[in-house]
């Protein structure tokens, strides 16, 4: 092996990397559990029916018992509670406790004693059982290995147990996503995200998600694509949205002075200002890319 090839990976190395990054997003999202709760209303305007198709394209009906990876403050798995009723049950997890905390009292305040939920990471569902459904909405693609997610979950959905979960489409299709990105590199110096490494863009290539489900043992996998619209009154309200609610912007701020911040937002009201329409609505059209599949 000359100086120049690589040598064989150090499955240490790389447990020790992806225990960090699982680390920083828990860090990340509970700083921005109280933004992202203000700015819930703003993303469920356009999330919510993408959750209520994984809902359909996992089969989901009265009577089952359902799983929801990565459900935030609750959606869409208080969406399911209502659909599977007092027979059925829906079981979310997320890595944030405080978006668990704010999940659990969303339930309580709707009246929903049919759903549960859990802190934990995407791919330790020991314990909690097996399901007849399972969904996941605009998580998969923020996990060390998706694959190794879409095999946990089809190792506690029962034989013909349907997966459905969505992610965002690619570099040039989401605004929603990439503004703020570039905005981070702009403004902080910070790198482009690392080819392959988590985040919204990971699984944005066409066929990427399916094959994900497909590696994770899924069989009959199929991949569609839509687009969303999200939309915010003004620019400062999308400036907002994205200053408070936003796990990766809280990562990127984290231990920074407040002349970073300021120097943050600056930047932000400027890139969305291109956005802004005559009416001054600034409406980020986003292509979501889904896929779902059949455990065997």
């Amino acid at each position: 092996m000359s100086a120049s090839e690589p040598g064989p990976a150090d499955p240490t190395a790389s447990a020790r990397d992806a225990a960090e990054f699982v680390r920083a997003q828990r860090e990340a999202w509970s700083a921005a559990a109280p933004g992202w709760d203000r700015g819930f209303a703003h993303f469920e305007a356009f999330a919510g029916r993408l959750g209520a198709e994984l809902a359909r394209r996992a089969g989901v009906a009265p009577g089952l018992r359902v799983l929801d990876v990565g459900c935030g403050h609750g959606e869409p798995a208080l969406t399911i509670a209502r659909l599977v009723g007092p027979a059925g049950e829906v079981v979310g997890v997320d890595l944030a406790e405080p978006m668990i905390e704010r999940a659990r009292e969303r339930a309580q305040a709707a009246g929903l004693s049919n759903a549960r939920f859990h802190a934990r990471e995407a791919a330790d569902l020991v314990g909690l059982g097996t399901f007849d459904a399972a969904v996941s909405r605009f998580a998969l693609m923020l996990t060390p290995d998706p694959a190794a997610v879409a095999r946990a979950v089809r190792g506690v959905l029962r034989p013909g147990g349907r997966f459905a979960a969505c992610v965002w489409g690619g570099e040039t299709e989401v605004p929603f996503c990439t503004l703020t990105l570039g905005v981070l590199q702009h403004a902080l110096g910070l790198p482009p995200p690392a080819l392959g490494a988590p985040g919204p863009l990971a699984l944005g290539r066409s066929g990427a998600l399916a094959d994900a489900l497909a590696r994770g043992g899924f069989r009959d996998v199929v991949e569609t694509e839509c687009t969303v619209e999200p939309r915010f009154a003004s620019v400062a309200d999308a400036a907002s949205f994205y200053l408070e609610g936003s796990g990766g912007v809280q990562r990127a701020l984290a231990g920074r002075p407040a002349a970073d911040r300021a120097r943050l937002e600056a930047e932000l009201v400027r890139a969305l200002s291109a956005w802004r329409g005559a009416d001054g609505a600034v409406v980020l059209p986003s292509r979501v890319r889904s896929a779902h599949g059949v455990a065997p």
